[in-house]
């Protein structure tokens, strides 16, 4: 197991910055996932770690020594690519043991190394399988026992579900995770979707425009966002500035929101405030009691919840609740709009 420590990364391609000052502290067999869209930087300050870019500036510990310099096939690094890059000409052992091999193990021992992995896998008894014979499932498992089978420092993870179904996704998640606790391997996995961080991660790193917008466990990053970006960015929220007058109902364009306690009850003058859909109260509309009054833009079902979209002027709201009842309201119905501003948050400025 490893510890990872980055001070101050930057790496520019050109004029254009893609990492800016970048630090991180990762600690010994935690499973961290970087997070974020399409040219965040994640996939290039995956790709510095193991070696594959040169960072432009900053500092890079492993276990306290600077590993920026040393060569990336001798960084002890696994990887599996998003492509998973395995060898067609090799059978799955022979994959598997490639590593070993460069390092001029014994053939037996990377050979007992490779079945003990594929065991560890689920994959017992394909050591002599072409890769061509294998499914999309079973070549992520091949890829990732590769990886492994040089018993790394760390373990690194480019998007490797992304090209497969949500039912094999999520099945291979839960085994990536009950293999890292297993083996205690340090891992960096790379992902753009949140529901695949929250399910697996002991830490979520958000990037946004080459910069660490906040890190945390999947509950701190989803219960308290620390910027905007983040509040917009982990699921679904309901984000408005609203006026404050302490010990008062919040209000909204003159309507009534509700009553916070605890330090929201504090709150004085305008703050942008987020709520999750799940503390979105919806009721009859009654326009003589100065509710938010919205109207019925969408109703769908996502399975173990429904969700309700309304309008109030050019804002948009979302309701959710378990789908075990049947929605309380139909398009182009109206209705009350209050909040449970005990589970909200400011949003810092």
């Amino acid at each position: 197991m490893a510890q990872l420590a980055l001070s101050n990364i930057q790496k520019s391609f050109g004029t254009f910055q893609a990492l800016k000052d970048v630090n991180l502290e990762i600690a010994s067999g935690e499973f961290i996932c970087l997070l974020g869209g399409s040219g965040c930087g994640k996939t290039t300050l995956l790709r510095i770690i193991a070696g594959l870019e040169t960072k432009t500036s900053g500092e890079m510990l492993l276990d306290d020594q600077d590993f920026s310099t040393v060569n990336c096939h001798q960084r002890n690094v696994g990887m599996v690519f998003q492509s998973l890059a395995l060898f067609p000409h090799l059978n799955v052992g022979q994959n598997i043991a490639y590593g070993l091999e460069v390092r001029g193990v014994h053939k037996d021992k990377r050979q007992d190394r490779a079945r003990k992995l594929l065991e560890v896998v689920g994959l017992s008894g394909l050591f002599d399988r072409p890769v061509s014979a294998l499914s999309g499932g079973q070549r992520q498992r091949v890829a990732i026992a590769r990886a492994l089978a040089i018993e790394p420092k760390l373990f690194l993870m480019d998007e490797p579900f992304s090209a497969l179904d949500a039912g094999l996704r999520e099945h291979l998640q839960i085994e990536v995770k009950k293999l890292q606790r297993q083996l205690g391997v340090t891992t960096i996995f790379v992902t753009h979707d949140q529901h695949e961080a929250m399910s697996i991660a002991d830490r979520i790193v958000i990037l946004n425009e080459g910069r660490i917008e906040q890190a945390g466990t999947p509950t701190e990053v989803y219960a308290h966002p620390s910027t905007r970006f983040v509040a917009d960015f982990m699921g679904t929220n309901n984000i408005f500035t609203s006026e404050f007058t302490p010990g008062q109902a919040t209000m909204l364009d003159g309507a009534n929101l509700g009553t916070p306690s605890g330090d929201m009850a504090k709150l004085s003058g305008k703050h942008t405030i987020a709520v999750r859909p799940e503390y979105l109260r919806l009721a009859p509309a009654n326009e003589d009691t100065g509710d938010l009054i919205g109207t019925v833009n969408f109703v769908r079902l996502l399975g173990a919840s429904i969700e309700t979209e309304l309008k109030v002027g050019e804002r948009t709201f979302v309701h959710t609740q378990v789908s075990d009842r049947a929605p309380e309201f139909a398009v182009g119905d109206k209705a009350g709009i209050s909040f449970d501003l005990d589970h909200a948050w400011v949003i810092p400025s």
